[in-house]
């Protein structure tokens, strides 16, 4: 009796899904662009470029900090799971409302846990707005988010994803307050 073939890879079974999918819809936008009477290289710009653009702005980015408060995407990432233009993302972010951690060299990170499929997790916006950007770095903020809270008995993220908003909230207040300190 023949040994059966061994299974293939898991991560290429992913990749030929994902561009089969991938291929599926370029071509669908292509069309679309070319029955608009405009040439898909025109629009969309070089295509070996737009490749690379469409995979920034969906995949996370790796990061030794993923095992924690990862992993990441970039700003592309964040303007495709909620809609929104570049300087919308910057002003969300600005203003707190949105989780950004900056690295050494200036590369502007943003969590993908934040998200629930194209919108952030309820509360989670208000509850950001507590922490001064100023007073406390994304990083730290991410931390505490991820780590075990003594008061909530779980890490704050599980407890607000999990609807428990006003809990959250009252133990950020006094969180930002000694962050701040």
């Amino acid at each position: 009796m023949a040994k059966a073939a061994p299974d293939r890879a898991p991560g290429l079974s992913f990749v030929e899904k994902a561009t089969r999918r991938f291929r599926e819809g370029l071509e669908d936008l292509v069309s679309a662009h070319e029955r608009a009477g405009h040439a898909a290289q025109a629009v969309l710009g070089d295509p070996a470029e737009f490749a690379t653009r469409a995979l920034q702005a969906t995949a996370p980015v790796p990061s030794p900090w993923d095992e924690l408060v990862g992993p990441f995407t970039l700003s592309d990432g964040v303007q495709a799971r909620l809609g929104i233009s570049r300087q919308a993302v910057a002003a969300k972010a600005a203003r707190r409302r949105l989780l950004r951690v900056i690295t050494t060299d200036d590369v502007h990170l943003y969590p993908v846990w934040q998200f629930d499929g194209k919108h952030m997790v309820e509360g989670l916006s208000d509850m950001l707005a507590l922490f001064r950007e100023d007073e406390v770095d994304g990083w730290t903020l991410a931390g505490w988010l991820r780590t075990a809270d003594p008061d909530l008995g779980e890490p704050p993220f599980e407890a607000l994803a999990r609807g428990g908003v006003e809990r959250v909230q009252a133990v950020a207040r006094a969180a930002a307050r000694a962050l701040a300190g």
